[in-house]
């Protein structure tokens, strides 16, 4: 009886096996075939597409104090802008938790 029942558990288990890897095998023969039509579009448009690199920044060592200062006095502001969204977000998250909450109305 026990033979029976392992043999049966068994090769139900070979064939969800089999299954399972004829689909794995399909996807990633679906997804090869995505990557490689991608890959060719990227071929054709490389030839059209024009490039402008970004201008490279002034090497620090050589800028002059006051370059550098503006320099880092706007990337304090960048800074300082991008916390003072970032509270806001969380401030807003924190109000509609406290009106879900019953804290506020």
């Amino acid at each position: 009886m026990w033979f029976w029942l392992w043999t049966a558990l068994v090769s139900a288990w070979l064939v969800g096996v089999f299954f399972g890897l004829r689909w794995l095998w399909r996807q990633l023969a679906a997804l090869m075939a995505a990557v490689e039509a991608a890959g060719t579009a990227a071929e054709a448009a490389g030839g059209r597409a024009s490039f402008t690199p970004a201008p490279v920044p002034e090497v620090a060592l050589f800028a002059s104090p006051q370059a550098l200062a503006a320099r880092q006095q706007a990337r304090w502001r960048r800074i300082k802008a991008r916390r003072q969204r970032r509270r806001d977000r969380h401030q807003a998250a924190y109000d509609s938790w406290a009106v879900l909450a019953g804290w506020r109305d």
